[in-house]
């Protein structure tokens, strides 16, 4: 029997967008006065450290510094103090819980990959799925939660189903991850000049990662793929000059001096070579090539496949009413069934309750950036006390999110509890039901994921972005429409220059006492690793089945708290700077930032530290930060741009002659990586990266073919 789908009462009409809406980056970008803009953002990440739920931090008077007698006394007794955010009781449960979440993922993993067919037909079923993972896999047999007594005997359901969606996004990268590596394989086996030049060259050329992108249909070519791509190739050249090593009877070695005795045959000799490489790519071409089977090992859960107002999801927040800890919101874990915790009054998951507190920073924050704006202001600050104003502004917004989805989960609970009861007030709980469907469609933030990590707990909050209304109400209606050019510099991090008219404003982005110190840090770490390799090596050949002693332990950890600071500082720098640029271009009306793609820069011969140093500007952090903010603010995809920096250094941005670099602006002889640029056709001195930011300007005019993100 046939079944015919119900007509429509009234035929769906088409919308009708307003001018507002149609309007983007693309021409002047003027945001609608309602709804989120359309910027490729889905989600602002905010982070809350997790402390024990009674931990108590005893402070002098009205000050921030936590009392030494506190901290003296929990040494003496054995307890954790101020000095500790997490108790090892909490701390041994997390580990305990987290264990047994990354065992799900790797069963799940285990039973997925079982057989290559079965990967295959798994990975390629997500790549077509338009849900969420946990929806395909939980359909799946061997992975049904009611037929898995295993699974049963160790987890709840909402637990599983988390471990499910960490499991799809596993599987589905991989999934690709093969593809790429077959499209790579067959591109190189029919290409023999592709091949030897992949393999003679430093570095990977751009057209065979185009060709691999456009052959390979698992993957989209619109430039987000194109670092995975180079990852991918990555790993297949460095397999194949272990086989070429390998069937020459040579020792394997460092990678770099592999790269250096392949390169040296490929051009002493390639026809000796070639049929080795021939032969490897056919084997794995036909037989498959040789993947390991995919593990989670970090500590971290992810509740992304959960709602936010059902107990079963695994988490809860509360209200701490205590009014000594002022913004405080406690947040309960559901423990796994072998664990058992502590009862909380406030928590539904009784005697399975792990429970902290975290502090609730964004009304604090709200308070300090409108007393500086109006500080900034009042001295003439107008562009520092706008943005403050908007981070303020953004702040609200996010604190709002979160007490929305307080506020609805605790209505949801209570709407289930009063509607199971008999005795229960109707009109009480029509009124619940009412707000309830008013939160429900209220901003809120997502799913949280948690970080254990260094005995540290790090709760990741996901909030939608600021709506258009909150842009406007902050920044106002402003018509983007000119370009800025950012230049890499050794003495300044970002020089920046924006055109208007026929005049240019320019900014140099210095900061000198974070890259010294990053600097210095990156010294000690050489010394340090390398008295730490001389200690291994020999302890290994005096005792090589024992583990290493205190001393050299000790050092290593003094060798990754070194690095973690640097990445402390990393994050920082490229922070102060993206901030920095970001607003300096929302000043000047910037629809357009066109940075220079430096990744492969290779120093010429004489500067010899030049790319060493480069590295030091953090070129990925601080672009990725600059897209991140400037989204954040409204701006379609970022609005960023990677051109080639070819001849950006050395014409004049006037009459685009060669130049010469000077010391000075008074010298006019040359001097190497000088400071300043001289054009003898001009006769005039710039400053060699404000010269070359504003080249950069029009370097995309004059190619077509770039790609938003990407390099040009």
């Amino acid at each position: 029997m046939i079944k015919h789908e119900k007509a429509r009462r009234r035929p769906r009409e088409p919308k009708q967008s307003s001018t507002a809406e149609q309007q983007t980056m693309d021409d002047k970008f003027i945001s609608s006065s309602s709804g989120t803009p359309k910027t490729g953002l889905r989600y602002l990440t905010e982070s809350f450290t997790l402390n024990s739920v009674d931990r108590v931090v005893a402070r002098q008077g009205k000050g921030r510094r936590p009392d030494s007698l506190i901290e003296l006394t929990s040494r003496v007794s054995g307890e954790s103090g101020s000095s500790h955010k997490l108790k090892r009781v909490d701390v041994l449960r997390l580990g305990e819980h987290f264990a047994v979440y990354v065992k799900l993922v790797n069963m799940v993993l285990e039973r997925v990959y079982e057989t290559d067919e079965q990967a295959e037909s798994v990975g390629r079923q997500l790549s077509e799925y338009r849900g969420k993972g946990y929806d395909l896999l939980k359909k799946i047999g061997y992975l049904r939660y009611r037929d898995n007594e295993e699974v049963k005997s160790i987890c709840f359901e909402r637990m599983y189903r988390n471990a499910l969606e960490e499991a799809a996004r596993v599987i589905l990268s991989d999934w690709r991850r093969r593809q790429l590596m077959v499209t790579s394989l067959s591109v190189l086996l029919r290409d023999k000049e592709l091949a030897l030049k992949f393999l003679k060259n430093k570095y990977i050329s751009s057209s065979l990662i185009r060709i691999i992108r456009k052959e390979c249909s698992a993957i989209k070519t619109n430039g987000k793929n194109y670092y995975y791509v180079v990852s991918v190739l990555k790993q297949l050249r460095r397999l194949l000059d272990e086989s070429i090593l390998t069937e020459r009877q040579e020792p394997l070695g460092f990678r770099k001096s592999q790269r250096v005795r392949v390169k040296k045959l490929l051009v002493q000799n390639p026809d000796l070579v070639m049929p080795t490489v021939k032969n490897a790519l056919a084997s794995w071409f036909t037989e498959g090539y040789p993947f390991s089977v995919p593990k989670m090992l970090s500590f971290s859960e992810d509740f992304s496949a959960s709602s936010e107002n059902d107990i079963g999801q695994g988490y809860w927040y509360s209200l701490d009413r205590d009014s000594e800890r002022e913004n405080e919101i406690l947040f309960f874990l559901k423990l796994s069934e072998p664990l058992e915790g502590i009862e909380h009054t406030g928590s539904p998951y009784r005697t399975k309750t792990l429970s902290f507190r975290f502090l609730n920073w964004f009304p604090k924050a709200i308070k300090k950036d409108l007393q500086n704006a109006d500080r900034a202001k009042r001295n003439g600050q107008l562009q520092r006390a706008k943005q403050l104003r908007f981070r303020a502004a953004k702040f609200c917004d996010m604190h709002q999110q979160l007490m929305n989805t307080i506020e609805y989960q605790h209505l949801t609970y209570q709407t289930k509890l009063r509607s199971c009861r008999k005795s229960t007030d109707l009109e009480e709980l029509r009124q619940l039901e009412a707000r309830k469907e008013e939160l429900k469609k209220s901003r809120r933030c997502k799913p949280p994921q948690i970080v254990f990590r260094a005995h540290k707990a790090i709760l990741h909050l996901p909030f939608l972005p600021p709506t258009c209304e909150v842009i406007e109400t902050a920044l106002g209606k402003t018509s983007y429409h000119r370009r800025a050019g950012a230049d890499r510099g050794l003495r300044v991090p970002i020089a920046v220059s924006v055109q208007k008219d026929e005049q240019y404003v320019d900014e140099l982005i210095e900061m000198d006492q974070l890259l010294k110190k990053r600097i210095v840090l990156l010294e000690d770490t050489k010394w340090l690793q390398s008295d730490i390799g001389k200690k291994q090596n020999n302890w290994k050949n005096k005792h090589p089945n024992s583990p290493y002693p205190s001393y050299i332990l000790k050092k290593l950890r003094h060798h990754g708290a070194i690095w973690d600071r640097i990445r402390r500082i990393d994050r920082e720098i490229a922070r102060q700077v993206a901030s920095r640029l970001v607003w300096f271009c929302e000043e000047h009306e910037v629809k357009t930032i066109v940075f220079e793609n430096l990744k492969n820069f290779s120093a010429p011969s004489g500067y010899n530290n030049l790319s060493w140093n480069l590295s030091a500007n953090l070129f990925s952090k601080v672009f990725e930060t600059v897209r991140y903010m400037r989204r954040t603010i409204g701006h379609s995809y970022g609005g960023v741009w990677v051109v080639s920096p070819a001849w950006t250094s050395q014409t004049c941005h006037q009459c685009g002659e060669i130049g010469i670099r000077v010391s000075s602006e008074l010298s006019t002889s040359e001097t190497k990586a000088g400071e300043f640029f001289y054009c003898h056709q001009c006769e005039e001195h710039f400053h060699a990266d404000i010269n070359a930011s504003r080249n950069i300007i029009h370097v995309q005019n004059k190619m077509s073919s770039a790609v938003p993100g990407r390099s040009a």
